[in-house]
């Protein structure tokens, strides 16, 4: 699929310009700001203002809730999710969740993955596989879904289907890094092979928009808890070119690319708001990666033959801790 964007490159120049300008201009904003933020106040721009009435209010899943993680009030997340939209089907199951953790204060990121078959309880309906809620209820849905199964509810969300995914790799050379860490050995597109068969070695792997796409998507000869995995080692991968100095003229039509092709209920200063305080972005120890074991999520069978995961919530809320920093 070829991609370009609604602009065209001859509205590239002006566009970085005022890009230029705009983030001057939210930066000194920003100073302000985010020392709100770690003083503990909810919200990012809109502290200079007011603050959110929505975040003040009860929540009406957490309130009474024995579950209830105290989750610092300078730890801000944001849940992202991999779709398997097919429009032919109707379907879009959510079957990549990465949970990012940004600490506003010593500007490092947490991630943790959730199998997309783990078996919860969905407020307002059945149990059901975690990748279903947003189908049944969008982001509302899932989000309580995490309140009541784990105690916390994440910030925001960001949803990318995979031609999304696609051109924002594009958008970046159309080459990220991949830290691979297990070796992995599949079948493929023949367009990526002509055998049809795909393999990675552990390293730093160089992949094009449809290798990675490949990488993330396959598992027939792994788990998901592997497919999790590498869906973080993806992540940091474009982070990390996003974030490098080399990339900086490929901003403003990145950004572009992702007002284009990610659903999230975050503006651009919000963006921009959780990429600032990060003070080591070209360091090795920006993100730290943390997994829901099979220990944590033991495989059973429905009363229905479903196939899925039964998860520990003492285990895992144990590990929701470190990766919030509850107990920094």
């Amino acid at each position: 699929m070829t991609y370009t964007t609604k602009s065209g490159r001859k509205s590239a120049v002006p566009f970085a310009l005022l890009f230029g300008l705009v983030l001057l201009a939210v930066i000194i904003v920003m100073a302000v700001s985010l020392n709100k933020i770690r003083n503990g106040q909810p919200g990012f721009l809109s502290n200079v203002w007011q603050p959110d009435p929505a975040r003040q209010a009860p929540d009406p899943v957490l309130q009474d809730s024995p579950l209830g993680l105290e989750v610092p009030p300078y730890v801000k997340t944001i849940l992202f999710m991999g779709s398997d939209f097919r429009a032919e089907l109707g379907s879009l199951r959510t079957d990549v969740l990465t949970l990012a953790a940004f600490n506003t204060r010593n500007g490092k990121i947490n991630l943790v993955s959730f199998p997309r078959d783990l078996w919860v309880k969905v407020p307002g309906s059945y149990e059901n596989r975690i990748n279903v809620p947003y189908q049944i209820g969008g982001w509302g849905m899932l989000s309580d879904t995490f309140a009541a199964n784990f105690g916390f509810r994440p910030d925001h969300y960001a949803l990318l289907g995979f031609d999304g995914f696609e051109n924002l790799i594009i958008e970046l050379g159309n080459q990220i890094e991949v830290k691979v860490g297990q070796p992995v050995a599949d079948e493929c597109d023949l367009s990526l092979d002509p055998s049809g068969w795909c393999s990675v070695e552990p390293g730093t792997v160089t992949m094009d928009s449809k290798m990675a796409l490949w990488y993330v998507r396959t598992r027939k000869t792994s788990s998901d808890f592997e497919r999790n995995k590498r869906a973080q080692e993806v992540i940091q991968a474009i982070a990390d070119k996003a974030l490098s100095p080399s990339s900086l003229k490929r901003m403003p039509a990145f950004l572009k690319a992702i007002e284009d092709n990610v659903e999230t209920d975050m503006r651009l200063s919000d963006m921009v708001l959780y990429a600032f305080p990060l003070k080591k972005l070209l360091h090795d120890d920006l993100f730290t990666t943390y997994r829901i074991t099979p220990e944590m999520a033991v495989g059973f069978t429905t009363d229905q033959g479903a196939q899925v995961l039964q998860p520990n919530i003492p285990a895992i809320q144990a590990l929701l801790n470190e990766v919030f920093w509850v107990s920094e």
